[in-house]
């Protein structure tokens, strides 16, 4: 059975959990922080050299970062198809996990170190709320791109599973969907109402 390193409020790890939700793949979950020993592992260290989850061992595969390893879940597992099978299509995709990642989502994960990592006296309420701010601003982006559209690229795919944890993760940050991006609120609901979206938040 596949292995998947994890840990519960990891929103990368989720990505992780949501394809194999949504292609109904078995696997083994092994919580980092319960067991803090597994990251000295051998069998840890050759999935993730760089010692951050997500990280899988599916037979003699062993690799790491979320994107990566949604796509090598997408090739072996094809049912249901969760990238183009057209290059161009598919390279959209890819080209816009990767500045999503360097933006949006970026500011989420700086915000989760600011709001729930740090004590609360080393918390910078200026720091916050320029993110905040920052975080508007990428959600707005994503809100014209899904006008007419139920999905970020049509169907549901790789690029929307790249951002559904994050989402999910701003209530408890101090921020949220604007309820004027309306179809960024219709795109939560749907993502939602998808099992994937509950099967994945544990």
């Amino acid at each position: 059975m596949m292995k998947l390193y994890c840990f519960p409020r990891s929103g990368n790890s989720r990505e992780v959990k949501i394809v194999l939700a949504e292609k109904n793949i078995p696997f083994e979950p092994i919580d980092i922080h319960a067991n803090p020993a597994v990251k000295e592992t051998p069998e840890f260290k050759k999935a993730s050299p760089q010692a951050k989850v997500p990280a899988i061992i599916d037979g003699d595969v062993y690799l790491s970062e979320a994107f990566l390893i949604n796509q090598y879940l997408d090739k072996k597992y094809p049912d249901p198809c969760l990238m183009p099978r057209d290059e161009n299509k598919a390279e959209a995709i890819r080209r816009f996990v990767a500045g999503i990642d360097k933006k949006l989502v970026l500011n989420v994960g700086l915000l989760v170190i600011e709001c729930l990592l740090k004590p609360k006296p080393e918390q910078r309420e200026d720091f916050k709320e320029k993110k905040r701010a920052e975080v508007v601003e990428g959600l707005k982006e994503l809100d014209r791109m899904l006008e007419g559209k139920e999905y970020l690229f049509g169907d549901f795919s790789l690029a929307d599973v790249a951002i559904t944890p994050h989402m999910a993760a701003l209530p408890i940050l101090g921020s949220g969907i604007p309820p004027e991006l309306k179809n960024m609120t219709a795109w939560f609901k749907r993502i939602q109402a998808r099992p994937s979206f509950k099967l994945s938040a544990s």
